[in-house]
């Protein structure tokens, strides 16, 4: 089962375990290197990223955590989201509808975007990672980052399409 980020679905693609479990020792290696108090909270809601294929939003992450951690509050968790960003640990992927969206992903690679469902997937083309952007090209900004989406239709709204177009 998949998140439909824009109807706001309840199931997730997820990472493997063993996956989920080394990004999450990592996390907390990092945040203890750089003096960065791991608190129940924000491991929580690291590891809700590490799992959570889809780029869920503030709001899916609460609502996935909520359960388990009663009171935790949205403010919190938004709290949470922009400190690991500030701190390089989580990146905000951007969205056509301005709603933020974060991954635990902070190597190099793109997103696959399907502009019907706004199911937003991991997409690594080395190519597109090695773009830099000329320093001339942007006088009075200095470029710290590129943030590509490739935006398109999942097989399962273009089979939806390809259907409705038939009937």
């Amino acid at each position: 089962m998949r998140i439909d980020p824009i109807k706001g679905g309840t199931a997730a693609a997820g990472r493997d375990p063993g996956s989920v479990i080394r990004w999450c020792d990592d996390f907390e290696r990092t945040c203890r290197d750089r003096g960065i108090r791991v608190t129940p909270q924000r491991l929580a809601v690291y590891r809700t990223l590490a799992e959570d294929l889809s780029h869920p939003t503030a709001d899916h992450v609460y609502a996935r955590l909520r359960p388990e951690m009663p009171t935790l509050s949205l403010a919190t968790v938004y709290r949470i989201l922009v400190s690991l960003e500030g701190e390089g640990l989580i990146r905000r992927v951007s969205t056509s509808d301005g709603v933020g969206r974060f991954d635990a992903n902070v190597e190099a690679h793109q997103h696959l975007v399907c502009r019907a469902c706004g199911v937003m997937t991991d997409f690594e083309e080395a190519s597109l990672a090695r773009i830099r952007v000329p320093r001339s090209a942007t006088p009075g900004f200095t470029a710290e980052g590129l943030d590509i989406r490739i935006i398109g239709l999942c097989d399962a709204c273009r089979d939806s399409a390809g259907e409705a177009g038939r009937s």
